[in-house]
């Protein structure tokens, strides 16, 4: 695949205008043809990351593990996010594309040795392996389709990306049924990434803004006094200023120290409302999203087969939420359709959480099941574009990496905080109720501390 420099025009390939159920966008064939690459790599990652949540009751059986045993194994892969949050800070330095590249063998590699793991230790030591690579693949792929993306698109596009990388998770739930839940034959499979994605991701190339960032640091370095040079070919909205540059100085020569101190308050501030509202965002409805799997199998009595057509079921028809999260997002804002998710996601979970079991309430189940589906891409997508674009191109990914980090430490503990709080209120269910209420204050920092950024330029957003 080749990724012309010239000023292609913009436009729709007609298989996405067809499969889209939102107003698709017009980027370039170079950015089309990043986000297509991207989503190939996202595949499998996904197929792997689907495996642990979706067979929890039969690696829980097959090593003989208790509830709380089971939950603190889960804590510990968790905590991957630390290692994650270092493989994907390299990118900062050494380009997006290539350590982008350098994932692929050890994630791989990480969920292969799963497949033998002959304890819960060893399993839990592969999957933080496995589990910190994907990450780091997953944060840095969702900066590259930011920093390439059109202004007025870049929403729609990561829920385009996740749309992508959310078959993986349709095959995954698919094997899982047709196996009967063999998770290490699952796990065995994937090693069939390094047969094609090694192959497709040689033609990634590096996005431009970061291209252009470090072509600016070699100038400084070497004194010219040429300043920053311009990429050929806009990135953003068209006619509109990429970097912009010209405003920023003029604005920059004529403001007061003080406005300038009010500024740069208002960025730090952004910066701390993103990381509390990860951190928190993680922490109360952890226990709701592990425990689904094993509450539809056992409590409802689903069992693995019905548990994977339920899921693919659900999964099949909320795919497009992704993109019209995306798309509403990047026309009514992301601030909006933030808080709004926020206050259905918490209903959806109490709700979900509080049906009694037994044959009459199995229509409700499987409706509140979908419903919660559909609402947590939403959530994804409208979080993930909002999390990327408060941040400088010089520090994003590490940046990302970093509420990554925050996301995977609230995590742990508050499945941790739920298996201390199951012996006071009664049943896990009940424990995951209580928490899932927390995500209110979620919606209460994203109403006043975070900024709008639809239809904003990155750099715009932080100057």
């Amino acid at each position: 695949m080749r990724f012309e420099e010239d000023n292609a025009a913009r436009f729709t390939p007609q298989l996405v205008s067809r499969l889209s159920l939102s107003p698709a966008p017009r980027p370039s064939a170079r950015q089309w043809g990043i986000l297509v690459l991207l989503q190939a790599a996202g595949y499998f990652g996904q197929f792997d990351r689907t495996i642990f949540g979706t067979a929890v009751p039969q690696i829980q059986s097959d090593f003989g593990l208790s509830d709380a045993e089971m939950s603190y194994a889960a804590s510990f892969v968790g905590l991957a996010a630390v290692l994650a949050c270092a493989v994907s800070c390299l990118s900062d330095k050494f380009g997006r594309a290539r350590v982008l590249t350098w994932t692929l063998v050890p994630y791989t590699l990480a969920t292969a040795c799963t497949a033998i793991s002959q304890g819960i230790v060893t399993f839990a030591f592969f999957q933080f392996l496995a589990q910190a690579f994907i990450t780091a693949e997953g944060i840095i792929s969702h900066v590259m389709v930011l920093e390439e993306m059109p202004a007025d698109s870049r929403g729609w596009a990561i829920g385009a990306l996740n749309t992508g990388s959310a078959c993986g998770v349709g095959l995954a739930l698919l094997l899982f049924g047709i196996s009967n839940g063999a998770w290490r034959l699952m796990y065995a499979l994937s090693i069939l990434p390094l047969l094609g994605v090694g192959y497709v991701r040689r033609a990634l190339p590096e996005t431009r803004r970061w291209a252009s960032l470090k072509d600016t640091s070699l100038s400084a370095d070497t004194h010219d006094p040429g300043g920053l040079q311009l990429p050929a070919v806009n990135i953003g909205s068209p006619g509109g200023d990429f970097l912009g540059l010209h405003h920023e100085h003029e604005e920059r020569s004529s403001s007061s120290p003080s406005k300038c101190h009010k500024q740069l308050e208002q960025v730090k501030q952004q910066h701390v409302a993103i990381l509390a509202t990860t951190f928190l965002g993680s922490l109360f409805p952890s226990s709701a999203n592990f425990n689904v799997s094993k509450h539809i199998q056992v409590v409802h009595g689903f069992g693995a087969t019905g548990y994977a057509k339920l899921s693919f079921i659900g999964g099949f028809l909320s795919l497009s939420a992704f993109a019209l999260a995306g798309y509403f997002g990047d026309r009514y804002g992301r601030k909006k359709l933030g808080i709004l998710g926020i206050l259905l996601k918490t209903l959806v979970d109490v709700a979900f959480y509080s049906v009694a079991a037994g044959a009459e309430s199995v229509s409700l189940i499987v409706i509140l099941f979908c419903i919660r589906v559909a609402l947590g891409m939403a959530l994804d997508t409208n979080f993930q574009a909002l999390s990327g674009e408060v941040f400088p191109t010089e520090r994003r990914t590490s940046a990302q990496g970093i509420l990554v980090l925050i996301g995977g430490l609230g995590g742990p503990l508050g499945l941790l905080f739920s298996t201390r709080l199951v012996p006071y209120v009664g049943t896990t269910a009940a424990a995951a109720r209580l928490l899932a209420c927390g995500q209110l204050i979620c919606a209460v920092i994203l109403c006043l501390w975070l900024p709008e950024t639809r239809g904003r330029e990155l750099e715009e957003i932080n100057s």
